[in-house]
């Protein structure tokens, strides 16, 4: 697995497709509590550090007189579950934070194979899954950085984000057959990337306004 990190341009080229169990079993399911551990460990190890930076940032949002009201309230909601210690809550934030992760490459799965079929690509939903949930394990990886609140996260999460979408380009090409010809495996890969910041964006609302819920 680490060849197609280090050289994914050969490492495609034989890349073994598995089944969707085993790729859920194998590397979604494990991976994907990455994020989770960020958050625990920001939640109790480093929890001072991170009562500090959510201070911060919501005095910097209460002098901003155009600052969002919903985010106000929601890093007051994480700030008081962690001032009273509150395990269950955090627990239930955990649970949610993980669903979402594991839906994440089922998400850019759908998306991928929609948009490379469009683009002339193989009708082969498994060798997208394939491609997807290897292109996801980095970001899963990076997502440790939860540990800490500030915006070396964002920096992060950032350039893991930016090398999944090249895995998946180089792979559009050599798993997926999407031609490069007049540029389609390009088209494919922007197109793809507008899409999932949009989609991503209705779904960590939808995540929020979830943990609100259940933890308000």
């Amino acid at each position: 697995m680490l060849d197609i990190y280090l050289n994914p341009k050969k490492s495609m080229e034989n890349l073994e497709i598995k089944g969707y169990f085993e790729m859920f079993l194998k590397y979604i399911l494990p991976f994907s509590f990455f994020p989770v551990l960020g958050y625990l460990i920001g939640f109790t190890v480093l929890k001072s550090n991170y009562v500090s930076s959510i201070n911060q940032f919501l005095d910097m949002l209460k002098n901003d007189p155009k600052a969002d009201k919903s985010t106000i309230d929601y890093m007051n909601l994480i700030l008081n579950m962690l001032q009273n210690n509150d395990f269950n809550k955090i627990l239930i934030f955990l649970l949610i934070v993980w669903v979402f992760e594991t839906f994440k490459p089922i998400f850019l799965t759908g998306l991928t194979y929609f948009f490379g079929k469009s683009f002339g690509g193989e009708d082969n939903p498994m060798k997208v899954f394939n491609l997807v949930v290897y292109a996801v394990i980095p970001v899963y990886i990076s997502e440790i950085i939860y540990m800490i609140n500030s915006p070396l996260t964002a920096i992060v999460l950032f350039l893991s984000s930016f090398y999944m979408f090249y895995i998946i380009y180089i792979g559009s090409e050599k798993i997926l057959k999407v031609p490069s010809e007049n540029s389609k495996n390009f088209q494919f890969i922007v197109v793809l990337i507008i899409f999932y910041v949009i989609l991503s964006g209705i779904l960590g609302m939808l995540q929020t306004k979830l943990i609100q819920m259940l933890i308000g």
